[in-house]
């Protein structure tokens, strides 16, 4: 596997991620009290993983350009 296809796979992580990230979304629009908490906590972690898996993708991509 060279670097291209390893940034693929970061890339297609990061829009699985998008999809998890719009379902924690609906689920919170109707969560109240501990489990919104909960829904908030999850939704921060999966935002800077997202962030992470984007740049270093982008990274590997740009890498021998």
């Amino acid at each position: 596997m060279d670097l291209r296809q390893l940034a693929e796979e970061y890339k297609e992580s990061a829009d699985r991620l998008v999809v998890g990230l719009e379902r924690i979304r609906t689920q919170l629009a109707g969560a109240r009290g501990e489990e919104a908490l909960a829904l908030e906590r999850r939704e921060e972690v999966m935002r800077q993983e997202l962030t992470d898996l984007l740049k270093l993708s982008r990274y590997l991509r740009e890498y021998y350009a």
